[in-house]
């Protein structure tokens, strides 16, 4: 799918549905705000840090970020869908938080402006050249000794539970845009490009028995 196809989308059809599919998506993994605070649980959170969330949709994650932040921390969520921007503006946060539309390979932020960059599930659907150019924007944004989190989808060690996350996530679905760029992460490995891009002391956290991950890297 193109970039302008892609956006598109979001605008106008995914941002419509998108906080119900997630609500029914998350029922075996405990509800929403419980899934959200296990993939978050790895990350360690300081008072008064500037954090920008990549890809942040709709705010789902950036509430669970908001509640595990510290005192005086300020989110900015960036996205490329106004559609998606235009429901996270509606939701109610635990600290000071904004949204911008914008594109997460090439941000308006200077060098060195953030403690932390989250990227919130959204790095599969990219193919791998949008996957590096995000990861190494998160990297340039990042202050020394900064942060990149990187919350995913992972590949679970069993046939079956493999075959199940792909009837789950509709990834037998025909002209389903998130199968092959899926695939070519789990083939090259979230850990080793996040190490591509520069990354050090690259972390990975698995929950839900493999199904998803959570990659941190130091800059």
């Amino acid at each position: 799918m193109d970039m302008r196809s892609y956006k598109w989308f979001y605008d106008n059809i995914h941002s419509h549905y998108y906080n119900l599919m997630m609500k029914w998506f998350s029922i075996p993994l405990g509800g929403e705000t419980k899934f959200r605070r296990i993939m978050i649980a790895p990350v360690s959170f300081k008072e008064r840090e500037e954090i920008l969330e990549m890809c942040c949709g709709t705010g789902g994650a950036t509430i669970s970020i908001a509640r595990e932040a510290k005192e005086a921390t300020e989110i900015i969520g960036i996205d490329l869908s106004s559609g998606q921007l235009k429901h996270a503006r509606k939701r109610e946060y635990s600290c000071k938080t904004r949204f911008i539309e914008g594109d997460v390979t090439n941000t308006c932020f200077l060098d060195d402006s953030f403690d932390k960059v989250l990227i919130t599930h959204a790095i599969h659907e990219m193919p791998r050249d949008m996957r590096l150019k995000t990861l190494r924007e998160a990297r340039r944004v990042l202050k020394d000794h900064g942060e990149v989190i990187v919350l995913e989808l992972d590949e679970p060690p069993g046939i079956l539970l493999r075959a199940l996350v792909g009837l789950w996530g509709f990834y037998w679905l025909p002209g389903n845009f998130e199968t092959p760029t899926r695939r070519d992460m789990m083939k090259h490995g979230l850990s080793n490009e996040v190490k591509e891009c520069g990354f050090a002391d690259v972390r990975k956290y698995s929950a839900y028995h493999g199904v998803f991950q959570a990659v941190i890297g130091t800059k």
